[in-house]
């Protein structure tokens, strides 16, 4: 008989009158690898950082090789055997790589720091994964792959019996993923239990023994991994929940010109040779997982990174970007997914962050009129039903999805005729993500070209009208919304149609990743 690793009864964690966990039950044997599945919100960072003394639990135990873990600190996990990698890097950009990696467990002689001891340990760890890190390297100077190794390889010096890892392999390399999974097969033989987080189903299919499967805060299934093929695992995951978007109506298009072109365009790293087409009145949707060149893609329509080959056009007119200004002055505005960092000035006012953008219609001789600058906010509250005490409060007081709103109505302020937006809903309470995806209906039924990036399916299902899927920066799929629909649900409930339509989405996204990992394979 297995030795139970970690064993969590009965855990629920209350975000104010948010339930995020609800009674929990998630038990990892020694010596196996565990995937921890669920869609976004399923609430798998939240039972992580609960295991890992992140979040204090608001009921439930845990146990740990058989000793109860009755103190809720980061600590105190470590002190019981588990180490985690965490989706979003720890790293700290100014140290080297062997200093990170070792951080608050540095390596010292005679009572001061040793890097130099710290750099040959680093070295044996990364030899003993296979990949080439250098040590000494500043980690800011690092690509994304060689900073997730240096992460996972963060979380393997630990010694740790429960090794966690939320989506290592995102920003790796094919070569690096099987390597990764050789020594996670060395690990699971010394008896380590690992918990191992991914979208990727061809992945948990390859390294995983068994799987538990959570969504909306429950738990749903564990079970073998060979009692749960991919299909099967897809429905337990999208599962018949109503994300409160299915009295959505989405009536069809009305196209105009073409907005927005791309011809056979490359980034840097991504995308690559994309062409993509958008019209006026149009909402498309870029579906794929993290990793996918969502973002990047998005990035160069709004000209952060620059296009290193082809060709884009707005309204049929060659345009170059060799900044954002270049991009808001063709037509083209982008609402960025890191809202509060790179949407709103939180310490600023509701009337300050709606009239940013638009800041030269309303001065005369460098000065803001104020009049013009108000009536212009109000009239942004009224069309964008923004929730407010008063306009001159700071941003930061509002709630989530209000502070979305104030990051579009910023850029409707300039009237632009592309609008991308980057996960548009993230961190918001149902009701606002309803209004937001009311509100790309009702841009698109005005004449407005929308991009819209979304890793929740069923917002792009209800929002888009066409819906591309993309994996390792290229598209793969190009369908229109009702080519998703299946006809054997035609006379089911939206709620149904909705959740068949997501599982083909999800299939469709599987089977993309899988061909781009051919064809990384055949380029190595």
């Amino acid at each position: 008989m297995s030795t139970v690793a970690v064993r969590m009864a009965g855990i629920s964690k209350n975000f104010g009158g948010v339930k995020a966990l609800k009674n929990v039950n998630f038990e990892v044997l020694a010596g196996e690898v565990h995937a921890l599945l669920g869609g976004n919100g399923a609430g798998k960072s939240t039972i992580l950082k609960v295991l890992n003394g992140v979040h204090v639990p608001s009921a439930g135990t845990i146990e740990v090789l058989g000793v109860p873990l009755t103190i809720h600190t980061p600590e105190a996990s470590r002190a019981a055997g588990i180490a985690m990698n965490y989706q979003e890097m720890s790293l700290i950009p100014t140290l080297t790589v062997a200093q990170n990696v070792f951080l608050t467990r540095e390596t010292k002689s005679g009572g001061l720091i040793d890097d130099k001891k710290a750099e040959r340990k680093a070295a044996k760890l990364f030899a003993m994964l296979g990949v080439d890190v250098d040590p000494r390297a500043i980690v800011g100077d690092l690509g994304a792959g060689q900073k997730q190794l240096t992460e996972i390889v963060k979380a393997i010096s630990q010694n740790a019996r429960i090794l966690v890892l939320d989506e290592p392999s995102t920003a790796l390399a094919i070569s690096d993923v099987d390597r990764l999974f050789t020594f996670l097969r060395k690990l699971k033989k010394q008896g380590v239990a690992v918990i191992y987080v991914s979208h990727r189903m061809d992945e948990i299919a390859r390294i995983a023994d068994r799987a538990t499967i959570l969504r909306d805060g429950k738990h749903v299934i564990t079970a073998a991994i060979g009692d749960l093929p991919i299909d099967t695992m897809i429905e337990h995951i999208v599962g018949k929940r109503s994300l409160g978007l299915a009295d959505i109506e989405r009536s069809d298009a009305v196209r105009g010109d073409i907005a927005l072109e791309l011809r056979n365009v490359s980034g840097r790293n991504k995308p690559d040779n994309i062409s993509l087409t958008i019209y006026k009145g149009e909402v498309v949707g870029l579906a794929g997982l993290l990793g996918s060149g969502r973002t990047s893609l998005a990035k160069l329509v709004a000209g952060i990174e620059p296009v290193v080959s082809g060709e884009i056009r707005i309204n049929d007119r060659p345009v170059s970007f060799r900044r954002p200004g270049d991009a808001i002055t063709a037509g083209v505005a982008l609402v960025p997914e890191a809202r509060a960092t790179q949407g709103i000035i939180a310490a600023h006012s509701v009337s300050d962050n709606l009239t940013l953008a638009a800041l030269d219609g309303l001065s005369k001789a460098g000065f803001v009129i104020a009049a013009k600058a108000h009536a212009a906010t109000n009239a942004q509250i009224e069309r964008l039903s923004i929730k407010t005490a008063s306009c001159d409060h700071s941003v930061s007081t509002l709630s989530g999805g209000n502070q979305q709103k104030v990051v579009i109505g910023k850029w409707l302020a300039v009237d632009p005729d592309v609008l991308v937006l980057d996960e548009p809903t993230a961190g918001i309470d149902i009701g606002s993500k309803s209004e937001i995806i009311r509100l790309v209906r009702e841009l698109a039924a005005n004449g407005k070209a929308i991009l819209m990036i979304s890793s929740e399916l069923s917002e792009l299902l209800t929002a888009c009208d066409r819906i591309v899927v993309m994996a390792d920066g290229r598209v793969y799929e190009d369908f229109s919304r009702a080519a998703l629909d299946d006809p054997a649900e035609a006379n089911t409930d939206i709620t149904h149609r909705l959740q068949a339509a997501e599982q083909r989405l999800q299939i469709s996204i599987q089977e993309a990743l899988a061909a781009g990992q051919e064809i990384s394979h055949a380029q190595q």
